[in-house]
């Protein structure tokens, strides 16, 4: 039998495990988990919110490896998926929480207030919060039911009209930010069957 399998080999589960935790923004939001200076109390809860956000799956992953300290190994069996996939979420997941951390602070009270007075439709306004908190257009499409091809537009068109107006210009540069990440949780383009690697965990 032919396969097209252009590679194959055994991996040592431990090994592949540090080959993929060395992602900079798990890096870094073990760092401030790990900070115990009074200052990073407000990093923190500011994760703790954005956990609220993630998908069920993404926000057990991320509780279990860093809150309980379970290996991305335990994670997968209990889940019943690969250690890859594991890995592969959580650098999803941090990276969001690293960029949300990098943003401006603004609550949502204060996001919800300032987009009711600068957009007319509230469907515009349900779709910038929730990008706001999810930075994720697939999940903001669920949320609201409807399809993703319309968060995206309506999400650009209202950043345009933002940027087009200075009394706009810190939310501007908030959602403009956010435009330029809206891949942060997209799937990984998977490569040519000709090039993958198949990886056997003992």
């Amino acid at each position: 039998m032919t396969t097209s399998w252009a590679d194959c080999r055994t991996v040592d589960p431990a090994e592949l495990e540090s080959r993929y935790s060395t992602d900079d923004s798990m890096e870094f939001l073990q760092n401030v988990l790990d900070d115990e200076r009074e200052d990073c109390e407000a990093s923190l809860e500011r994760v703790r919110e954005i956990m609220d956000d993630l998908p069920d799956r993404e926000a057990d992953f991320v509780d279990l490896y860093f809150f309980f300290h379970k290996t991305q190994t335990d994670i997968a069996d209990i889940f019943k998926v690969s250690q890859p996939t594991v890995c592969y979420r959580l650098q999803r997941a941090t990276e969001r929480i690293r960029f949300l951390l990098s943003l401006p602070d603004v609550t949502i009270e204060e996001m919800e207030t300032a987009m009711c007075g600068f957009l007319s439709d509230p469907e515009d306004v349900k779709i910038m919060v929730k990008m706001y908190r999810t930075t994720c257009q697939s999940e903001v499409a669920s949320q609201l039911g409807i399809t993703q091809g319309k968060v995206r537009h309506r999400f650009m068109r209202s950043t345009k009209r933002m940027q087009d107006n200075p009394k706009m210009s810190k939310y501007a540069e908030i959602f403009g930010a956010i435009a330029g990440k809206l891949n942060i949780r997209r799937e990984v383009q998977r490569p040519a069957w000709e090039s993958k690697v198949a990886y056997v965990v003992d």
